[in-house]
């Protein structure tokens, strides 16, 4: 059985470095196993109406991985278009190298076209991004095993490139974030460590999303068990009902959204920790074996920790 990995997961979105390093640190002491920011230059809800925008990803985690000693770090994910493949792959490196092995590569084919059009000057068609996406996936997993790589593709051409110093880890795991169904899954089949693929999936997408990563992984000739599966998740913990309530009430107020609206996104994982348990265990037992959960402020992160975490590992 795949040991089942706990992640807490931070947009840096108004948030200094400070800030980001105590959360980070206070996550790490718990016991999670794995701290992800996102990978965007403005601010994902509101480009254009906030002054909320993020530090730059690699910069953050680069910042991070030298603080740290325990948790893993990975961007969730990375967006392959907004750096050249090969410099991609020496960023990554690098940020391996300063956690002595703690970085795991996520990356995707991004989506926010403002984002793109700002800061790449355009926004490609889907049909593009994905090709783009698979050939760095290629290039990126190259760099990371050897110090000389070349490739040819629709996209990218590389030709003798160095990496060197390599990786600490041979090589770095990479995790497909997307639950695309003809491309984004077929990518993680054929060359992923992870697949990321869903956020509070119910039974339904979770039992589709599988069934085709497994056809994928039939058609490349790898074994489906091979791919780490892993989702989103929005815990709600509270030992009474009216706890619990108060919590989802209180995270809409926030989000600026009906209470409605909110429940709507909520997953199963809600309630007393021992329903949370109940539900996680559903995940797990159709291969699910990586939780990455939206940040708990610091008394939900601990509770989460200690009445939680244990009983499902």
């Amino acid at each position: 059985m795949k040991r089942i990995v706990f992640g807490v997961h931070v947009p840096p979105e108004g948030r200094d470095f400070k800030e980001m390093k105590n959360i980070c640190l206070a996550v790490e002491g718990l016991g999670f196993d794995l701290f992800t920011i996102t990978d965007h230059f403005m601010n994902m809800a509101q480009p254009d109406g906030s002054n909320q925008h993020p530090l730059e990803c690699w910069s953050t985690l680069a910042g991070l991985a030298a603080v740290t000693s325990k948790i893993r770090l990975g961007p969730l994910v990375s967006c392959y278009y907004y750096r050249p493949p090969t410099v991609l792959a020496k960023m990554a490196t690098t940020v391996d190298i300063i956690s002595r092995g703690r970085l795991i590569f996520g990356i995707g084919a991004g989506w926010h076209q403002k984002e793109f059009e700002g800061f790449m000057g355009r926004f490609p068609s889907v049909k593009e991004r994905m090709t783009g996406l698979e050939e760095t996936v290629q290039i990126c997993s190259g760099m990371f095993k050897n110090e000389r790589t070349s490739f040819s593709g629709k996209s990218y051409h590389v030709d003798n490139v160095l990496n060197s110093p390599l990786p600490v880890q041979k090589p770095i795991p990479i995790m497909v974030g997307g639950g695309g169904e003809t491309r984004t899954l077929r990518i993680a089949a054929r060359y992923a460590d992870i697949s990321h693929f869903a956020f509070n999936p119910s039974e339904e997408v979770l039992n589709q999303k599988l069934l085709v990563l497994r056809k994928h992984c039939e058609a490349v000739k790898r074994d489906f068990d091979e791919v780490k599966k892993g989702i989103s998740v929005t815990p709600i913990v509270g030992f009474t009902e009216d706890e619990v309530e108060a919590k989802i009430r209180q995270r809409a107020q926030r989000m600026g959204v009906t209470l409605d609206e909110y429940k709507k996104k909520l997953g199963p994982v809600r309630g007393t920790p021992e329903q949370c348990v109940q539900e996680m265990s559903k995940y797990i037992d159709k291969g699910v074996s990586l939780f990455t959960m939206g940040y708990l402020n610091s008394e939900d992160a601990k509770l989460f920790a200690e009445e939680i975490m244990g009983k499902l590992r």
